[in-house]
């Protein structure tokens, strides 16, 4: 017996696969509670926020704050490197850092995520995101999760969960 049908495998093109934007009406709903200042992974196109930086400006080698929060939805590729600063520059700067990710709670990732952040709250209802061409994209096959730092504060991380469409205000 197979187990392939198990799998869920993405008919995203490989080139477009750390290319999706946060749905304006969920960034919106963040953004209403965090008010954002800058958008750390983002594109000319899809910016957020006036504040960005584009794969060129390498984010990882840039510092984050901008006399407020920091929004970001990584290239899921590289998730584990956008965690790892994340922390880093939520405590340096003292600057609170949302952070909008799959939740594969059963990664190195998430458990250093969880090690370091405030809270993390994951999102029942998957997220349609925008592709590239600018359409929400249908069929997402994981579930999110937003993993959120305040700075220097130092309460252990709490672990909630949030309604998608309670989240989007639908």
């Amino acid at each position: 017996m197979t187990t392939e049908h198990f799998v869920s495998k993405s008919s995203t093109p490989e080139a477009d696969k750390d290319l999706w934007q946060t749905p304006k009406r969920l960034f919106d709903a963040l953004n209403s509670e965090f008010d954002f200042r800058m958008d750390v992974c983002a594109d000319h196109d899809n910016a957020l926020c006036g504040n960005y930086f584009t794969k060129e400006d390498s984010a990882l080698e840039q510092c984050w704050h901008s006399v407020g929060a920091a929004f970001v939805n990584p290239p899921y590729s590289m998730t584990n490197q956008f965690v790892v600063e994340a922390a880093s520059q939520a405590k340096q700067f003292n600057i609170t850092i949302v952070m909008l990710v799959n939740a594969n709670t059963d990664t190195k990732w998430f458990a250093d995520a969880a090690k370091t952040a405030n809270e993390i709250r994951l999102i029942t209802g998957r997220i349609g995101f925008i592709n590239s061409s600018g359409k929400k994209a249908g069929g997402n096959t994981k579930g999110q999760c937003l993993i959120i730092w305040r700075g220097k504060c130092s309460t252990p991380c709490q672990i909630t969960m949030i309604d998608r469409d309670e989240l989007m205000g639908k």
